[in-house]
């Protein structure tokens, strides 16, 4: 570690001794940056056994390590992770994060998943957050996925303009699986001139909440159809 890093590392110590923090949720005191024990009490991380593919969690460890539904009909991403099982724990932290302009939640949703992202961050990876249309770029003023993104990669890894959203889509919540698969057909491109930046290189995939996997499954084949390696994809929390 450096010594500005090392003088980082003991200056967060002491602060963190000194001052007290707020949880992020209820606003009780907690020890660390982040959530109260109570609070935590309501998450679900999502830890083995599960599905080698999908991350699905699983009730137990089966013999191929697969789910039954990428038994039977696998997604064109080579593995999904996720942080936890979206249920109103985490979506408490990723509606202010996704909509309320909460980017101070960005270090504290990244560090929920930063060892999925070690463990498939494989040499030469590219980290591209899911796009936003310009228009609701523009209504919102920030993409959530990129700056989660942005957080993890490194800065010669982190690769925002490599896939973009070619039209705007209506609100995937609330469609059935069926009609979200359709509402994402065809959306996203790469850019001509980043395909040789792409070309064999393994990405991953960052976003914010998986329900159906539509969207990052179409990604992807827009990815691999681009001439990219395996892409991987990795979310906060997933709809089970």
């Amino acid at each position: 570690m450096s010594l500005a890093g090392t003088m980082r590392y003991f200056i967060g110590l002491a602060t963190d001794q000194l001052l007290p923090h707020q949880c992020l949720l209820c606003g009780r005191f907690c020890f660390d940056r982040g959530v109260c024990a109570s609070c935590w009490d309501g998450a679900w991380p999502i830890s083995a056994p599960l599905c080698h593919r999908c991350g699905r969690p699983l009730a137990h460890a089966l013999p191929d390590h697969l789910c039954g539904q990428c038994w039977l009909a696998p997604p064109p991403l080579a593995a999904i992770r996720a942080g936890f099982v979206y249920n109103d724990f985490s979506r408490a932290l990723i509606l202010p994060f996704k909509h309320g302009d909460a980017l101070h939640l960005t270090p504290v949703l990244g560090r929920f998943v930063t060892r999925h992202f070690n463990a498939m961050n494989d040499p030469g990876s590219l980290v591209i957050p899911i796009p936003l249309h310009r228009r609701r770029y523009l209504l919102r003023r920030y993409n959530q996925s990129a700056e989660l993104a942005r957080w993890l990669a490194a800065t010669d890894t982190f690769a925002p303009n490599m896939l973009q959203r070619r039209h705007h889509n209506k609100s995937q919540a609330g469609l059935s699986r069926l009609r979200r698969k359709n509402n994402v057909a065809g959306i996203f491109s790469v850019p001509h001139k980043y395909r040789d930046i792409l070309s064999g290189r393994p990405v991953i995939l960052v976003d914010d909440v998986m329900a159906s996997g539509a969207t990052l499954a179409a990604a992807a084949r827009c990815l691999l159809a681009a001439g990219s390696g395996p892409v991987k994809g990795l979310v906060v929390a997933r709809v089970l």
